[in-house]
């Protein structure tokens, strides 16, 4: 296969990937609270992976916008999802940390997406495993696994 080839084909797969990807966002987002907009999920992926974070600091981690953030922020603190506490050395910082429910929630959910994709690599060998997930990582920009 040509370089180009490769290329295209890559391409072709992210596209797969994606569609993956929203359906997976939509699922957990569900599974998180029934009615809650699958936008808003990494929103709390953010604030649960962070555990305590500015609403500026999602918006720039996730390039989102501070109304969108704000609006999903609310939905969240409205399911009972995150709580939002005013900073104690300055009244116009609010920090947002995730409720000891959607950290159990979340738990769950992690465990879900983590055995589809155990079942998704069933059939390949660990070093392939470890091949795609180092080439992926590089790929994504996201620190060495090493």
């Amino acid at each position: 296969m040509s370089t180009d080839e490769a290329i295209r084909s890559v391409g072709e797969s992210f596209d797969r990937i994606a569609v993956g990807a929203r359906r997976s966002t939509r699922l957990a987002a569900a599974a998180l609270a029934p009615d809650l907009q699958p936008a808003a999920w990494p929103v709390f992926r953010e604030v649960a992976t962070v555990g305590r974070v500015q609403a500026s600091a999602i918006v720039a981690a996730l390039g989102m916008d501070k109304s969108a953030v704000s609006r999903h922020l609310k939905d969240l603190r409205e399911h009972g999802l995150v709580d939002a506490e005013r900073d104690e050395q300055d009244a116009r910082v609010f920090w947002i940390t995730p409720t000891p429910e959607a950290v159990a929630r979340l738990a769950r959910i992690t465990a879900t997406q983590q055995a589809r994709l155990q079942e998704r690599f069933a059939s390949w060998d660990d070093d392939d495993v470890a091949r795609f997930a180092t080439l992926l990582a590089r790929f994504s920009g996201a620190p060495d696994t090493d």
